[in-house]
């Protein structure tokens, strides 16, 4: 689950031009590592690195979600799957909570605004923790309206 892009660089000294292939992780895969990251750590980091992710994805969210519900059919599909009910159980709504209130997205606008009391920050924090849940729900359905993963 990676993805290969090609570096072109001149070389200090008159070296010449270097050309490598440099193989780097997919959405799919970084997605996974931050929520398997956030769902151990709770660093605000990582839940910020994964919606940062999915919100700029190449192609938005219908494409990002083509990545997730191709990657479900094969080998790694299990892992694929736990990485969804993570961000579903920390990002989504459910019987008893508003999305906006799970750690995820208050996780997200801590770490993007800061963690002041004054008013106009804590209405920016819920905002962005309201777009995040948004989100993150957008896309969680987008890959649950045609594959089975929860």
């Amino acid at each position: 689950m990676h993805k290969v892009a090609e570096i072109r660089a001149e070389l200090l000294g008159g070296a010449g031009i270097a050309v490598e292939e440099v193989k780097h992780a997919d959405l799919v895969s970084f997605t996974c590592l931050k929520a398997f990251a956030f769902d151990q750590r709770f660093e605000p980091k990582d839940a910020h690195d994964l919606v940062y992710c999915i919100e700029h994805a190449d192609g938005g969210l219908d494409d990002a979600a083509q990545m997730f519900r191709e990657t479900l059919e094969g080998r790694h599909g299990a892992v694929v799957r736990d990485c969804l009910s993570i961000l579903g159980n920390r990002f989504a709504k459910d019987d008893a909570v508003e999305g906006y209130r799970k750690d995820g997205p208050v996780a997200v606008g801590r770490f993007e605004l800061g963690e002041g009391d004054e008013a106009e920050q804590r209405e920016a924090r819920l905002l962005r923790q309201r777009e995040v849940n948004s989100v993150m729900e957008q896309f969680l359905g987008r890959i649950a309206s045609e594959a089975a993963w929860g």
